[in-house]
């Protein structure tokens, strides 16, 4: 693996770029009401990959099984989320996103897209422009970024 140009004072400046975006997701666009932060990634994963496992679930949330079972119980008494014999093995079960929390998700990622909306208008036409370009831009290398968080790394690989 090739090193890195991006070193020091750069990597900080887009580390503090996405902790300010998660700040401002965290505490201005998303609804947080009736779905704590764990329930809403859970919901998100399962929506976005498919079924999975409760195990692997855990495992990429980094909970334990127990923790896992419980948030999981807890989203099917809501009805958000539901067990599915796998195909592959039928002594394994599978956890799906129901048409609820589907509905939920959908809901949720749109109460966000206008709550930046409003506050993007409050913006310069300029510094609008700018941030949709750094958008165009940053959007395919954050998802390459998502991709090789969720890849399992080889220590051997990993420049110091």
């Amino acid at each position: 693996m090739q090193p890195s140009p991006v070193v020091g004072r750069e990597s900080d400046r887009i580390g503090e770029t996405l902790d300010q975006a998660t700040d401002l997701t965290a505490r201005h666009l998303s609804d947080r009401t009736g779905l704590s932060a764990s329930a809403g990634f859970l919901l998100n994963r399962v929506s976005r990959e498919g079924p999975a496992r409760l195990t692997a679930l855990a495992a990429m949330e980094g909970v334990s099984q127990p923790s896992m079972t419980q948030l999981i119980q807890r989203l099917e008494r809501q009805g958000l989320l539901t067990r599915l014999a796998d195909p592959g093995d039928g002594r394994v079960a599978l956890v799906d996103i129901t048409e609820a929390g589907q509905a939920l998700i959908d809901e949720r990622t749109q109460t966000r897209r206008e709550r930046l909306a409003a506050l993007i208008a409050t913006l310069s036409p300029e510094d609008q422009a700018a941030l949709a370009l750094s958008a165009h831009v940053a959007l395919p290398i954050l998802q390459r970024l998502v991709e090789n968080a969720d890849a399992p790394v080889d220590a051997s690989e990993v420049v110091k």
